[in-house]
C-alpha cells in the first residue's frame, strides 16, 4: 500500500538523517493524515495518488512563479521535493496510450466533448494527465 510505503519511507529518512527528503516526506505524510481525519477513514492508494498529484500540481505551480520573480533558490527546493513526490506516483500513460483509448470511445458512438472526455477520463484515472486527455479529444472530435 502506498500510504505505507510513504509513511516507512519517511521513518527511513529519520534514521539516515536525510533532511531533505525527510522534510518532503513528513509533509506529504502530514498531508495525508489530514485528508484522513477529515474523510474519517484511512486512504486508499487511489486517493492517495490524486493527494500526490495535486502536491505535484503545487510545486510546479511554485516553480514558475520562482522563476518569474527570479528565485531561483528557492526554485532548487521546490524542484528537489518535487522529485521525491512524483517517485511516488504511478508512470503516466503515453500519449499513443491515450489516443487509443480516445479512439475506442469515439468509434463507441460518443461525439459530443464532455461525454467523451467522462468516458476517457473513467478509463484512465490516475493515469493519464487530465490537459493532455482534454487537448487530444479536442483534436480527435475536430477531426470527425
Amino acid at each position: 500500500m502506498l500510504r505505507q510505503q510513504i509513511h516507512d519511507e519517511m521513518i527511513a529518512a529519520m534514521k539516515a538523517q536525510d533532511v531533505k527528503k525527510l522534510e518532503t516526506v513528513r509533509y506529504v505524510w502530514s498531508e495525508i493524515k489530514r485528508v484522513e481525519i477529515d474523510a474519517k477513514h484511512e486512504l486508499t492508494d487511489e486517493e492517495v495518488i490524486e493527494l500526490l498529484r495535486r502536491e505535484v500540481k503545487k510545486r510546479q505551480e511554485a516553480v514558475v512563479q520562482m522563476r518569474a520573480g527570479g528565485r531561483l533558490d528557492g526554485v532548487e527546493h521546490e524542484e528537489a521535493q518535487l522529485k521525491i513526490i512524483t517517485s511516488y506516483l504511478p508512470q503516466l500513460m503515453s500519449r499513443e496510450e491515450i489516443e487509443g483509448v480516445v479512439d475506442e470511445v469515439i468509434k463507441a458512438g460518443q461525439l459530443d466533448f464532455g461525454a467523451v472526455m467522462r468516458e476517457v477520463m473513467a478509463k484512465v484515472k490516475g493515469k493519464a494527465d487530465g490537459k493532455m486527455v482534454s487537448e487530444i479529444v479536442r483534436e480527435k472530435l475536430s477531426l470527425t
